[in-house]
Order: structure tokens, then C-alpha cells, then sequence
């Protein structure tokens, strides 16, 4: 018998294939359907009545704690499928899931969605594999807050973002792009004070490693910055 990671192939070769195909029309998924910046997805604490496949874009997990505050959870690519847990666990969603950039997805109902888990041995397997990872990574996470530096970790942010919204291709490395993040948001992600993180960006700019131009930022060089992640 193959092991769990034979087979649990590549996220993305089995999502491209199971949506270019009938399957996923059979199923009960919808077509793409866009979302522009800032648009809310579903909001904290209401019925989980559906799930949604990121095709293209960056969600932003958030929650408003009891003082007000928002607080943020994490960032979600393409290829991920928020509003799972809380489906699979049959309780309200967590977080308010809102398009950080311009997005698009798909939409299940939770009801069918329980039933292409239940159902589709090779779907049930993806999605074990997709949880399994965010655990991982949430471990991972906790460990970079106290063992890597804040500059360190505020460039594997930079990166990650850059690299949802704009991949560089052939020789253009150096990029100019708006930050879907406020200040303060960015400083939450990297779990800094707003002042701190603005001493990071002024260090990572006597590096040569970006450039702030207004309200954008130029990341001088893609490769450096990928290198720099250990990517």
C-alpha cells in the first residue's frame, strides 16, 4: 500500500483537474464568481451554510474580540478552501473571511460538500491533507514568532503576498505593487508594534532589498528577496 503522501498528489493538479472537468459542476460547486477587495465572504459567528474554493487571490482571517478589536488570523491562498472546519464540525464560522485582494471562488453548499467528503475518496483525502497542513503550519508559525527575527519575518510575509498577487516572470525582478495590508494589519501579521515594523521597512530598505514610493512598495529585486526566504 502507497503511503498518505503518494496519495494525496499535488493540491493544485487535483483541484485544476477536478473543476476543469464535470466533477465539480456534478458535485454541487458553482462557477467562478469574482470578489473585489475588501468584500466580506461570510462573517464571524453565523451558520456555516457554505464553503468556498480559492481560485485566485488572498482571503484575510479576522475577528472582532469583546473590546472591538479586530484581531487577525491568517491569510488564505489560492488553492485553500475556507469555511471547511466549521462545516465539518457543524458549528458557526470562526472568523470573517474577507477578500484582501481582487479574488475569485467557488462556492458549495455545506450539505454537499459533507457529501463529497463522505462520498469522494480521493476529495476526502485532499481535504485531510489541506487541515492537516494549516496544523502544521500554525505550529511552524508559533515557533518562527520566538525563534525568528521580526525582519525575517516580515520578508516571508512581503514574499508570500507578492507572490499570490504578482509573480514575477522572465527578467522582471523588480516589482512595484500596493500593499493590501494597512500599516497596522501588517505590523499585527508580523506581530510588531506599528512603529517597530516602520524601523523594519526602513532597514530592509538601506538593504536595498525595497523601495517605498508613496503608498507603493518596490521589492528591488525578486530573486534576492525569495533567496533571502530561504526559498
Amino acid at each position: 500500500m502507497g503511503s498518505f503522501r503518494e496519495k494525496t498528489f499535488s493540491v493544485q493538479d487535483f483541484f485544476e483537474s477536478f473543476f476543469n472537468g464535470q466533477n465539480g459542476l456534478a458535485a454541487g460547486w458553482g462557477p467562478p464568481q469574482t470578489y473585489t477587495a475588501h468584500a466580506e465572504i461570510f462573517r464571524q459567528d453565523t451558520p456555516a451554510e457554505a464553503v468556498y474554493f480559492i481560485e485566485r487571490g488572498l482571503v484575510k482571517l479576522s475577528r472582532i474580540d469583546r473590546s472591538g478589536q479586530e484581531v487577525i488570523a491568517g491569510l488564505r491562498r489560492r488553492h485553500w478552501i475556507i469555511g471547511a472546519p466549521a462545516a465539518l464540525l457543524g458549528k458557526p464560522y470562526s472568523f470573517t473571511n474577507s477578500a484582501l485582494t481582487h479574488c475569485t471562488l467557488r462556492c458549495i453548499s455545506a450539505a454537499g460538500f459533507m457529501n463529497l467528503v463522505e462520498t469522494d475518496k480521493d476529495f476526502n483525502l485532499q481535504i485531510l491533507a489541506m487541515l492537516s497542513e494549516e496544523i502544521f503550519t500554525h505550529g511552524k508559525n508559533a515557533v518562527n514568532l520566538g525563534c525568528l527575527p521580526a525582519v525575517d519575518r516580515l520578508k516571508r510575509l512581503v514574499f508570500d503576498i507578492l507572490t499570490e498577487m504578482e509573480q514575477p516572470s522572465g527578467q522582471k525582478w523588480e516589482v512595484t505593487f500596493q500593499l493590501p495590508l494597512k500599516h497596522r494589519e501588517l505590523a499585527q501579521m508580523v506581530a510588531v508594534t506599528p512603529e517597530h515594523l516602520s524601523r523594519l521597512l526602513g532597514t530592509l530598505e538601506r538593504d536595498g532589498l525595497i523601495q517605498r514610493v508613496g503608498s507603493l512598495l518596490k521589492v528591488r529585486d525578486y530573486r534576492a528577496l525569495m533567496s533571502e526566504c530561504g526559498m
